[in-house]
């Protein structure tokens, strides 16, 4: 019983490991591939939409961006939209303290609460 089994599971243990090991360059690969993608300067944009696709991924997302042109814009509408809702005069109760409150609160006076 020398020859057995022995040959075949050596023969399997090679490929097992063969194969975690192309597995794991692979990855490590691929991690390489995305660093790269995200520090490297795209001046072209030739890889534009995937570069944006990847820090969509594995970033912060352009419209979370401070410094995203795209978040200005949006920032600036958002501007725009808050301060003509904001032009209406109202005045209501606060929802926390029943006190009352106008346009030009950003926060109740008595109690904090942040109004919207």
């Amino acid at each position: 019983m020398r020859g057995g089994m022995f040959p075949l599971l050596s023969m399997m243990n090679a490929a097992a490991t063969s194969i975690v090991l192309m597995i794991a360059a692979a990855l490590i690969g691929v991690m390489v591939v995305m660093i790269r993608l995200m520090t490297t300067s795209d001046d072209d944009g030739k890889y534009k939409q995937l570069r944006e696709f990847v820090e969509a991924l594995f970033g912060t997302p352009a419209h979370l961006r401070p410094e995203s042109s795209g978040n200005k814009e949006a920032g600036a509408a958002k501007e725009k939209s808050v301060h003509a809702v904001s032009a209406e005069p109202f005045s209501e109760p606060c929802p926390a303290c029943q006190e009352t409150i106008t346009q030009e609160h950003e926060e109740c006076p008595s109690c904090g609460l942040r109004l919207l």
